[in-house]
């Protein structure tokens, strides 16, 4: 799944810039088997030391909810990256 600029969904386990992990996502939606990471979502980060949402920018909604996205950020200011 990738929106209008080639962006892939960000998914369950994917890293950050931080060296972070997705540890949230919405089982019903997946992505190449995987399930798909949306606004708000957390991950976990060992620079920042603690849990921060992720901040969706994509166009794409699941249930009324932005879906996340590659290079998408989080709250502390990581970057998602593939895994």
């Amino acid at each position: 799944m990738r929106d209008l600029t080639g962006r892939d969904a960000a998914r369950l386990g994917d890293k950050t810039d931080h060296g972070s992990t997705i540890i949230q996502a919405a089982a019903e939606l997946k992505h190449r088997g995987i399930p798909t990471a949306l606004d708000g979502h957390l991950t976990e980060c060992p620079r920042c030391g603690g849990t921060y949402p992720i901040i969706a920018t994509g166009a794409r909604r699941h249930k009324g909810v932005k879906v996340a996205l590659i290079g998408d950020k989080t709250a502390c200011g990581a970057t998602i990256i593939p895994a």
